[in-house]
């Protein structure tokens, strides 16, 4: 009987996945040519998108609103399909629509599909980083490889910052990524609640990134700046216990993972916020947002412009150094971001190099297919070529 039961209620939720189809698909061949013209007016497309926007978030909220809720990695599973299957569902219906319209509802969808996504991943990491956080050996031993890799200087970044005291809010507000990672690190001695974890987090940022930063320009430049270090100090611990061969890695791991993503989420949704605030301004060349760390999908960036629903071709980004590979030992190189440019289609690649000894950094925007020659201030030189993966196997 449970077994029958189980085949009818799948089938009473398909009917209800094929009603959303059945009502996309009704709806757009529905309208007369008159109302389409309309409708791909630039002032009407905005209304609409006011629109869009809210009944994306009512799905949103009903499908996951808290991603620390105690649900079944096969729900999870179902509602990533269900997201993706809306994208394809509204491309699908919006073939032969004008390319304004088109573009405004891809937008929106997009959003919606990578704000779930997200979230979805987060609850996968979440779950898994509370199964941890639950087993008091593994915390103890985890706080103790932690305080151990810190205490005797074994992270690799300059100075040993975090045996610097705060004394005024200048100099927090300059090393907010290791106050951040150190009022984590204390939270272990007293709560095993990930929810207290992540507050902590999101008020900090809340506090020292976002309230201070005066526009989403400002926002978006701060955050990215943020996440680079944050990336850059989770991954030197990470380094640090690798070395020191720490019985913890496993946990810390799923740690620096779930804290990574967090942050991403933590900024890209108040960016989305700030869109919504601004609806008043149609941003029609608004390209992806900060994406320092987007796991498992960074390459969507690349298709967020594009109006097919064909998977974007990977792209490889290697560094040379012009004289000798022992220059690269203390060079820190990361790939920030994968934009398209609306006006032309052309890919490019955002890429960091940065210099450990003497702390400079160049930050650089790279068309894919292109090599550039950059020079540091001690006289470095690197080459730096992005090329579609599907071109370098074919060459070879």
């Amino acid at each position: 009987q449970v077994a029958l039961l189980a085949d009818e209620y799948c089938s009473y939720c398909q009917d209800i996945l094929h009603s959303v189809e059945d009502c996309i698909m009704s709806f757009w061949k529905s309208l007369q040519p008159e109302a389409t013209a309309l409708m791909s007016l630039p002032d009407v497309c905005q209304l609409f998108t006011c629109y869009d926007r809210q009944l994306f978030k009512e799905m949103e909220n009903l499908l996951l609103n808290d991603f620390l809720e105690d649900v079944s990695i096969q729900y999870l599973k179902s509602i990533r399909m269900f997201s993706k299957n809306v994208k394809v569902w509204l491309l699908n219906a919006l073939q032969e629509f004008p390319l304004p319209l088109r573009k405004s509802k891809f937008k929106e969808v997009t959003v919606f599909v990578k704000r779930l996504r997200r979230k979805t991943y987060l609850s996968n990491m979440a779950k898994t980083m509370r199964i941890v956080l639950n087993n008091n050996s593994k915390v103890t031993v985890l706080k103790a490889d932690l305080h151990a890799v810190i205490d005797q200087g074994f992270v690799d970044i300059h100075g040993n910052p975090f045996q610097k005291k705060f004394k005024d809010p200048d100099e927090v507000e300059n090393d907010i990524e290791l106050k951040c990672l150190n009022d984590l690190i204390a939270l272990l001695d007293n709560s095993t609640d990930i929810r207290i974890f992540l507050n902590c987090l999101s008020s900090n940022l809340q506090a020292f990134v976002i309230e201070p930063s005066k526009s989403k320009e400002e926002l978006r430049k701060v955050a990215a700046d943020f996440q680079l270090r944050w990336n850059f100090l989770l991954t030197g611990v990470s380094k640090a216990m690798t070395l020191c061969r720490a019985v913890s890695f496993g946990s810390w791991h799923l740690f620096h993972l779930l804290l990574l993503e967090y942050v991403a989420h933590i900024f890209q949704s108040r960016l989305e916020e700030e869109a919504d605030e601004n609806l008043c301004v149609i941003e029609q060349s608004d390209s992806t947002v900060l994406l320092v760390h987007e796991p498992d999908h960074l390459l969507d960036s690349f298709a967020e412009q594009q109006l097919e629903t064909k998977s974007p071709q990977p792209t490889a980004v290697t560094l040379t150094p012009s004289q000798s590979d022992d220059a690269l030992s203390n060079i820190f190189f990361r790939v920030l971001s994968c934009l398209v440019d609306a006006d032309t289609g052309s890919k490019l690649i955002q890429v960091m190099l940065e210099d450990r000894i003497t702390k400079t950094s160049v930050k650089l925007d790279l068309p894919v297919g292109k090599e550039a020659l950059v020079t540091l201030k001690d006289g470095q030189k690197f080459v730096i070529c992005a090329s579609d993966a599907q071109q370098i196997s074919t060459e070879d």
